[in-house]
Parts: C-alpha cells; sequence; structure tokens
C-alpha cells in the first residue's frame, strides 16, 4: 500500500527468503509454461536420478522431494552459492527424497535455484533480466530490489547483525515438522551465527541466489505485494513524501572516468550526471512510448522490453502465458499480470486445489495466512532474519518488515499486531504464535 508517511531509511537490506515468491511469479510470466507440464521437459539436464515424473506445481507447492538438495553446501563450502551456474547443475543432479505431490517440506535453499533454472530455460533469458522486465520496470522500484547487486550500490546496503537475545531461545523451541532435517531449529541456531559474516561479503551479496540474497527496501518490497492484493494491477506511485521519489536511483549505477585535475574531475562528473539524466530520461520515454503502443518485442538493439503477458487459457486448469509482460487496458490501468484467478493459483484453492496439498502451509508459491476461523485471508512469505512480507486480501492491505538485524520474529509480530490494530483488520493467525517465539518466524 502506498506510504503515507516518509520512509527515512531506505537503505537496502539482504534477505532470506523474503523474495524467494519473486522467482515462482517468474514461473507464472514465462511463455505458455502449464503448473503440470515436467521440469524434465522445459530442463532436460534436470530429467535424471529420478526427477522425470516431478511437475512445475511440485516445485511450487514445496513437495517436489528437494527439500534438503545442496544443503550439504554449507559444510564443503558455503561460497559455492555464489556460483548461480555450478548450483543449478547440482540441483539438475541431485536426488529427491520424497515421491513428488506426496509430502509437503519447506525447500528453504532449493526453492531458489529450482524456480530460476526453471525460468531461465523456458524464457532462454537469464534471471535477473526476468526480473528486472517482470517486476522492476512495470513497478517503478528501480535500484530498490536487487537478487545480486551491481557495482556501484554498496554505500546504499545496511549491514546484516544478530538479535543475539531472540538466538539464545531457540534451542528451547520444540522440533517443526514441516521443515525439513537440515533445517530444523537446532540446526538453525548453528547457520545464524555465521550468515551475518557470510552475506555481509561482497561477493555474496553480489552473487545470484534467490532463496538467500535479496537486497531491496521495504517500500519496493510492499509495492510487489500491492499489486497482488489487487490481483495485479500496479498500484499508485507513492506518496510526495516518500524521499527520494520512487524509481530516482539509477538501477545499474553509471560511472565516468576520473582525471587527475579536480577541476576536469569536477565538469567530467557534472556531464556524466547530466548524461546519466538523459539518459534515464529517454530510456522512461521509450518505455512509455513502448508500453502505450503495447510493443510486444525486443528491439535488434537489446534496449526494447520483452514482456510476458501472463494469461490464462478459457475451461483449462492450466496457467499459460503469452509475450507480455505489463497489459495496459483502455483507462491506463496496468497490470503486471491478467489472470483473474491469480489469487486462487497462490493459494492453491478452486481449480487449482488439485496443485496443492489441502492441508499444507503453502499454496503455488506462497505460504498461505488464515484467519481465527481457519479461512484463507491471504499470503506471503518470511525469511530466516525477521523479515516479511503478506497481502491480506479479504481488506485489501498489504504490509512488509524489513530488519537488518536478524531476529526470529518478535520484533516482526509486534510491529504486524500494532498495524492490523490501529487498521482494525484482523492479524493473521501465523503471526500469534511469533510474538513470544512460541514458534520462530522462519518462513
Amino acid at each position: 500500500m502506498p506510504a503515507k508517511w516518509p520512509l527515512w531509511d531506505l537503505r537496502c537490506s539482504s534477505y532470506f527468503n523474503c523474495l524467494s515468491n519473486l522467482t515462482n511469479f517468474g514461473i507464472l510470466s514465462c511463455r505458455k509454461l502449464k503448473f503440470d507440464e515436467n521440469v524434465a521437459n522445459i530442463w532436460p539436464e534436470f530429467g535424471s536420478n529420478g526427477k522425470d515424473l516431478i511437475k512445475v506445481h511440485h516445485v511450487l507447492n514445496h513437495t517436489s522431494g528437494l527439500h534438503n538438495a545442496l544443503a550439504e553446501l554449507g559444510a564443503e563450502n558455503p561460497l559455492l552459492m555464489a556460483d548461480w551456474d555450478e548450483c543449478l547443475n547440482r540441483i539438475a543432479m541431485s536426488i529427491p527424497e520424497t515421491e513428488p505431490g506426496q509430502q509437503q517440506f519447506y525447500h528453504y535453499l532449493s526453492f531458489g535455484w529450482l524456480c530460476g533454472g526453471i525460468i531461465e530455460r523456458a524464457s532462454g533469458k537469464k534471471f535477473q533480466e526476468i526480473l528486472e522486465e517482470a517486476f522492476i520496470r512495470p513497478l517503478n522500484i528501480e535500484g530498490e530490489l536487487y537478487v545480486g547487486i551491481p557495482p556501484g550500490v554498496e554505500s546504499r546496503l545496511a549491514t546484516l547483525t544478530l538479535d543475539t537475545d531472540d538466538l539464545n531461545k531457540l534451542p528451547e523451541r520444540p522440533p517443526r515438522p514441516e521443515l525439513p532435517s537440515t533445517f530444523q531449529i537446532d540446526k538453525i541456531a548453528q547457520l545464524a551465527t555465521s550468515m551475518p559474516v557470510l552475506f555481509n561479503i561482497l561477493n555474496t551479496r553480489r552473487a545470484i541466489i534467490p532463496a538467500a540474497n535479496g537486497h531491496c527496501s521495504a517500500r519496493a518490497l510492499a509495492r510487489y505485494y500491492a499489486a497482488l492484493v489487487d490481483g495485479g494491477v500496479v498500484p499508485p506511485l507513492h506518496s510526495s513524501l516518500s524521499k527520494p521519489p520512487l524509481g530516482s536511483h539509477n538501477h545499474i549505477p553509471k560511472y565516468s572516468l576520473q582525471n587527475s585535475k579536480k577541476s576536469k574531475a569536477k565538469k567530467s562528473k557534472e556531464v556524466t550526471a547530466a548524461s546519466n539524466n538523459q539518459t534515464k530520461n529517454h530510456e522512461q520515454n521509450k518505455y512509455s512510448k513502448d508500453f502505450k503502443e503495447g510493443s510486444h518485442k525486443r528491439d535488434a538493439s537489446g534496449d526494447g522490453y520483452t514482456r510476458l503477458d501472463n494469461g490464462c487459457n478459457s475451461g483449462s486448469n492450466n496457467t499459460s502465458v503469452s509475450n507480455s509482460i505489463v497489459t495496459v487496458y483502455n483507462d491506463n490501468v496496468s497490470k503486471i499480470f491478467d489472470n483473474p484467478r491469480i489469487h486462487d493459483a497462490f493459494l492453491g484453492v478452486g481449480e487449482y486445489g488439485n496443485l496443492a496439498l489441502p492441508n499444507g502451509q503453502f499454496g503455488l508459491g506462497f505460504k498461505r495466512y488464515r484467519a481465527k476461523d481457519g479461512s484463507f485471508i491471504g499470503f506471503g512469505h518470511s525469511g530466516m532474519g525477521g523479515s516479511t512480507g503478506f497481502c491480506d486480501i479479504t481488506n485489501r492491505f498489504a504490509i512488509v518488515v524489513t530488519l537488518n538485524k536478524m531476529s526470529f520474529g518478535t520484533v516482526t509480530a509486534k510491529i504486524i499486531e500494532l498495524v492490523c490494530s490501529e487498521l482494525n483488520i484482523p492479524q493473521p493467525v501465523e503471526y500469534s504464535s511469533v510474538r513470544d517465539l512460541e514458534k520462530p518466524l522462519i518462513n
């Protein structure tokens, strides 16, 4: 939802799995990709070692059986997580532990590589390219959301630290049956102590690790959820009180050559700044022009924007897509997808109910949130460290809480409770057990 008050701290923080649902939404934006399609049809190498029957919806519903895949990297060499191609190769060679569709375990680390590999094979494009085309440009959040930062963003990053008070309480909590064996509470306590060091390293921050190193401002991610809560409609821009304005950062910072003389260096910077502004304005005007004309093709120079329109076949349970990311209607309302049943898909209900375990905590890609009476009210995702985002589709409400001091939900739950009480809307029951760490917030 658009901010009503200034957001003083717009430093980008690193989030664990809070952004992983962006990768599953990317799946929905790929060309003619059906939920019931075998992953091996899209990604042939993936079909090895008994994975030939795993379908796209098994991946999205956390029932592929690969919940512990690549967990060994922590002991072997944590820096291998920064090697995107190596991790995709290892995922392709991994061995499932359960039959697809039978048991739901949170794929805390493998989910990002699974979805990322599918996205790249189905679209023929790089993961970050799809991320920019599907979300960042349409939502006007350039410079405030990354999975793998480019050079020049480092000064705007918050540093990860650890809330030791929360950490010391973790060993007292019982095991969680919905979590895989390598991500039980005792293992999480061990992992947490090393995470700030590993994920503050520049090499890790620049890597593509969709389940672990998303970098964003709270307002950028909230804008994404605000679009989801309204069925994909791109929300209006934030209040002018929110500084700096959304989209004011260059997504990929540019540099000028340094001159040895100060005067020349200053002039060079001024020229570069003017050039950058002119280039950005040109790109924005070009995007606006393409947007209105409904251009569906990437131009030969590579400067155009491919559009992936998330459509739905009439009379079919499978969502397929044509070639457009943003759909523009006659009333100038833009959408990042136009499947009228997209909420049912995310929740795994209605015609999508046979693609998700009925009593599982996940729908298709998102965690499902419930009211006190047990009914679904929305969906979202949290990450290890306390950051969270969700949208209440019943009350048309979206909220994101981002933390760089890693905790396990006590602070987050209090913020959610306060905001919901002030707005007089129900708080999802999933947060009620978090406040006193009865059930730590880790997914």
